[in-house]
């Protein structure tokens, strides 16, 4: 037998703990940490897989440089030196905006984002390149709005809610809650408890669901400007949390005035009645929400996700205990980069702005290798040193 290591997995933002027996400095077996105070014991198949992950034949471990086609081995020394000099030179010739990072885009890329952002930062750019600019800076811009900072964003108080909401959301699978199909579980079998799904498809949460709202795909937004309507309309909104706690309401409560929410319903392929229950719910009891890659990357995301943080503050449930609260974190996942601040930095070619302090992949094609105000930016010839991770 081998040796016993607690530890966590890094293969989600929950980071379930992990106990894992290493023989001959190689994990021969995983599974869950009882102590663990989130996970519980708790993991799912990718934390189980972790082996594969750490002891993959296709893992880098040693500088390649690709000579002739094909891929030699060399040493940490020359891999650096050639390194620092390419960039050296790139930089020197074309100036900062030559230079983009691309990489550490969330979980499992920790030390990744944290050398590479620094390294960046050392050459004078800004341009960070990240996956997470591509999923989720319409929720970033969102909570920027509500908080005042990007990176304030929220989460559902799953512990002290009596519903929880799930918004494009399969939690049964992709988890992106500590113990989610327990959890979701618990409040489908509870009488005290509802579970709310919003989801075009009859996902695996929504099987389990009290109330499936099976909305048309991409009407997510107007779907929610109309629950807002109708809450409005009705009266349901709280109005001493608004009073104490929103400010602007005043400015933004016209876009939902004499606003047609049974002609909207209806474009969302839904039951008035089944929509205006579900609102009535939400302006009764303390509910957490969960959006995911259903809004994130749909048509509207950016509006959508606005649009559900307003309806979480119009029922009071909005950084308040059983509701959505801002979690706790050693250092931010991003840095707070408002568009609208004359000193955010834009693509060149495109004129996006950064966000969470990142651009979304798929507007670099745009600028390499093009000839923008920042010069070409150029691919640096140097070796391969992380599975996956390239230099520019």
């Amino acid at each position: 037998m081998g040796t016993i290591h607690k530890t966590g997995c890094v293969l989600c933002a929950q980071n379930c703990g992990l106990e894992v027996e290493v023989e001959n400095n190689r994990i021969v077996k995983v599974r869950g940490d009882k102590d663990n105070p989130r996970s519980k014991g708790y993991v799912c198949r990718k934390g189980l897989n972790i082996a594969w992950h750490q002891h993959g034949s296709d893992r880098l471990t040693h500088p390649l440089k690709k000579v002739n086609g094909k891929f030699e081995r060399i040493s940490w020394d020359q891999a650096i030196a050639e390194i620092a000099a390419k960039l050296k030179e790139i930089v020197g010739t074309h100036g900062p905006k030559s230079y983009a990072y691309v990489g550490g885009g969330g979980q499992g890329c920790h030390f990744d984002a944290a050398f590479g952002v620094r390294i960046m930062r050392g050459l004078g750019s800004r341009y960070h390149y990240s996956a997470l600019a591509q999923e989720l800076t319409g929720i970033f811009w969102a909570s920027g709005r509500f908080t005042g900072r990007q990176y304030l964003f929220t989460v559902p108080d799953e512990h002290r809610s009596d519903m929880l909401v799930a918004i494009g959301w399969n939690g049964m699978q992709s988890h992106q809650m500590p113990r989610a199909p327990l959890v979701l579980r618990e409040f489908s079998k509870n009488p005290d408890k509802v579970l709310l799904v919003i989801d075009p498809r009859r996902s695996e949460t929504a099987e389990v669901a009290d109330i499936h709202l099976a909305v048309r795909p991409g009407t997510d937004a107007l779907l929610t400007r109309a629950m807002i309507a109708i809450i409005l309309h009705e009266g349901w909104q709280n109005k001493e949390y608004i009073e104490k706690h929103v400010s602007g309401f005043q400015e933004i409560e016209p876009w939902f005035r004499n606003f047609d929410a049974q002609a909207a319903v209806k474009v969302c392929e839904l039951d008035y009645e089944e929509v205006r229950k579900a609102c009535r719910l939400l302006s009764t009891r303390r509910w957490g929400m969960h959006t995911d890659l259903g809004v994130y990357m749909n048509r509207h995301s950016t509006v959508g996700s606005y649009l559900h943080l307003l309806l979480a503050a119009i029922c009071g449930t909005f950084c308040v205990p059983g509701g959505n609260v801002i979690p706790g974190h050693l250092m931010p996942i991003g840095a707070h980069t408002d568009e609208r601040d004359p000193k955010t930095w834009r693509t060149v070619e495109t004129g996006f702005p950064a966000l969470m302090g990142v651009f979304p992949p798929n507007v670099l094609p745009e600028r390499a290798p093009g000839e923008g105000a920042g010069g070409p930016l150029q691919p640096v010839q140097s070796p391969a040193l992380l599975r996956g991770h390239h230099g520019l």
